[in-house]
């Protein structure tokens, strides 16, 4: 699955996964159920899930329905990984 993260704004109690997926117009098959929703700064109500790439069309679409906010997108999940072996 190619994946993108989201990162949203939410006020209240931390949203589960289904509350995600209905928010954002996702099937429950679309968000990375063992990536879960990350608390990314709850002070300020920020959350990020991982989103199949699949439905970043729809998460744009209700985005874009929200007032602006610069701190909510999508945002690219490239691999991380060691540039090379390791150093003794």
């Amino acid at each position: 699955m190619d994946t993108v993260m989201l990162q949203f704004r939410h006020r209240g109690m931390a949203p589960g996964l289904d509350e995600v997926a209905a928010l954002f117009g996702l099937a429950p098959g679309e968000i990375d159920a063992t990536f879960g929703v990350i608390a990314t700064d709850p002070a300020e109500g920020l959350y990020t899930v991982r989103i199949d790439v699949r439905g970043a069309d729809r998460v744009r679409a209700a985005l874009a329905q929200r007032p602006a906010d610069p701190a909510e997108g999508l945002f690219a999940n490239p691999p991380i990984a060691p540039f090379g072996p390791p150093e003794d």
